[in-house]
């Protein structure tokens, strides 16, 4: 996947000569794609969605490949429309994309609800039953409420810290991503945005261990692949 780096801009000297500006860290945003390189929005995933039924005229398909997958979620992260998608990549199949959505989509929200179900009745029962569903997706939490499973009282508490923290984290990341949103008329300041939500040294907010991903494309590489399971093969059908 290629790297692109957006570099400071120089500076006019007093003495009419070209300096470099002070040293500011670069940001770097992880896509091989050409575009605005800033994620799409929850509303924009939606509308990518739409289009890609369309140019599959809305046919029932449930096949595609774990490529589809990559092309998929950092066609989002770029936040490329799918015309914009099949452009720079013509061979790209629509149908196959949607199928890949619709799995990841299915599989996350399993994923989410295995842990709402665990917060919700609390017991040590509920998460022997529910945790390697809802590891899915916050594996690092899981692993955690794992070492109180034989108290019962301190695993009520972990329980409901951890609740807390995937509740704050989430809420947060919302609050980045509406800031996102609202800086696309500043294309330099929406990319900077868009870095703090992923980037590729996996230390942007959706790769918080606490975050719970409300949608396909704020799925991180790991925890796509978790969702898939390690189990897919390089073509498969959608159960």
């Amino acid at each position: 996947m290629a790297n692109t780096t957006i570099e400071s801009p120089v500076r006019q000297s007093t003495n009419g000569r070209t300096r470099p500006t002070a040293p500011e860290p670069p940001f770097e945003v992880a896509g091989p794609w050409t575009g605005r390189q800033y994620p799409a929005s929850a509303l924009e995933e939606s509308i990518f969605v739409d289009q890609l039924e369309l140019l599959s005229g809305y046919n029932d398909v449930d096949e595609f490949e774990r490529r589809d997958v990559t092309v998929l979620l950092t066609a989002l992260r770029c936040g490329l429309t799918p015309e914009q998608l099949l452009e720079q990549a013509p061979g790209v199949k629509p149908a196959r994309l949607l199928a890949a959505h619709r799995e990841l989509e299915t599989r996350r929200m399993l994923s989410e609800h295995a842990w709402q179900t665990i917060t919700v009745d609390g017991t040590v029962l509920a998460f022997e039953t529910f945790a390697p569903c809802a590891a899915e997706l916050l594996p690092a939490v899981i692993s955690h409420l794992q070492t109180y499973r034989s108290d019962r009282g301190r695993f009520t508490e972990a329980l409901e810290d951890a609740t807390d923290q995937v509740v704050r984290a989430t809420r947060r990341v919302r609050v980045l991503e509406k800031r996102v949103a609202e800086a696309q008329s500043d294309l330099a300041r929406a990319r900077q945005l868009g870095t703090l939500l992923y980037d590729i040294y996996g230390q942007g907010a959706w790769s918080l261990p606490t975050y719970m991903p409300s949608r396909v494309g704020a799925l991180v590489p790991l925890r796509a692949a978790a969702l898939l399971g390690d189990d897919i093969t390089a073509s498969r059908r959608v159960s």
